[in-house]
């Protein structure tokens, strides 16, 4: 019953409403993880003044306008500052009492005044943008625990997250559960074997999907192979199908993958199962029929007896 309940996720074809789905979820998630380290900040009228009247502040950060006397407004058009990245004012324009908050997620420099108290009462805020590298897209990502507990083990973050060009194919939570029992444990205990595997899923350039063709071979940071396979299935990079495609970071790009890549120069899937002890029992397609496991040009489930179903794509 267990090794059925796995297969129903593969078995069923994968839809385009589900991609776009997946892609919204992912976006959302990414999103709400900058809001909850977002940070609110407070202009005060304090005479014929905004205090402070320069501030610095990140993506997603509020700015709370507060007038507590006086006939007051905030200007910051694009009638009155063009080169604002976007406009802003008070609604109630020209009047006393009022609280403003404005969210900016627009980096860049923003001018604002009073218009009735020119040219004294003046401010300006600059939005930096928010670190958004490969390591920050894994970190903020609930769907790739397991991914950042490896990179931050072999030390990886660094690579990730420095200046350069890198692309990153990036296995999931659930891509990891489908590999036998105790294998995560086993490689978190191997540093370095673990760190083979995962420079096998970065390539040292940035590679947008557009980029990809058909049996095009792409060379990793550990040196090895992996090849793309384009077919009416979808895009494949080895054995592992590209779930969520063209996250762009600072300093590349990440495609999420469902499967683990294992590098064929260093270990095999089959090592790690021995390593495991798990038991090879029979292989599926995706009709969920038995075929022999040397079956090729299709997509192909071997099942172990601990209830572990791996996924292949043979050519």
């Amino acid at each position: 019953m267990k090794t059925n309940q796995l297969l129903k996720q593969f078995i069923n074809p994968i839809k385009t409403t589900i991609m776009k789905k997946r892609i919204y979820l992912f976006i959302s998630a990414l999103m709400t993880s900058c809001l909850l380290f977002a940070t609110n900040h407070t202009v005060n009228t304090q005479g014929m003044s905004f205090s402070p009247n320069n501030l610095t502040v990140n993506v997603g950060d509020s700015v709370t306008f507060v007038n507590t006397s006086g006939s007051h407004n905030v200007n910051g058009t694009l009638a009155t500052y063009a080169n604002n990245p976007e406009g802003f004012e008070n609604p109630t324009g020209v009047s006393t009492g009022w609280t403003y908050q404005k969210v900016f997620t627009i980096p860049g420099f923003y001018n604002y005044q009073c218009d009735p108290h020119l040219p004294g009462m003046v401010g300006t805020i600059v939005v930096n943008s928010l670190p958004n590298s490969i390591y920050d897209i894994v970190s903020n990502s609930t769907d790739h625990t397991t991914l950042k507990a490896a990179i931050d083990a072999c030390s990886l973050n660094g690579v990730l997250s420095g200046a350069g060009t890198l692309t990153l194919f990036a296995p999931t939570d659930a891509a990891f559960n489908l590999l036998p029992a105790g294998t995560v444990a086993a490689l978190l205990n191997n540093i370095p074997q673990l760190t083979n595997i995962l420079k096998h899923h970065v390539v040292g350039a940035t590679v947008m999907s557009s980029m990809l063709s058909n049996n095009q071979v792409v060379t990793t940071l550990n040196g090895t192979t992996v090849t793309v396979t384009i077919n009416s299935m979808g895009v494949f990079i080895d054995n592992a199908q590209v779930i969520v495609a063209d996250i762009v970071a600072d300093n590349g790009v990440v495609h999420v993958i469902d499967a683990v890549l294992i590098p064929s120069s260093t270990t095999s899937v089959t090592d790690l199962n021995n390593e495991i002890k798990a038991k090879y029992l029979y292989s599926i397609n995706i009709l969920g029929e038995r075929v022999n496991q040397a079956t090729t040009n299709q997509i192909i489930f071997d099942v172990y007896d601990n209830g572990c179903i791996l996924k292949r794509f043979v050519k």
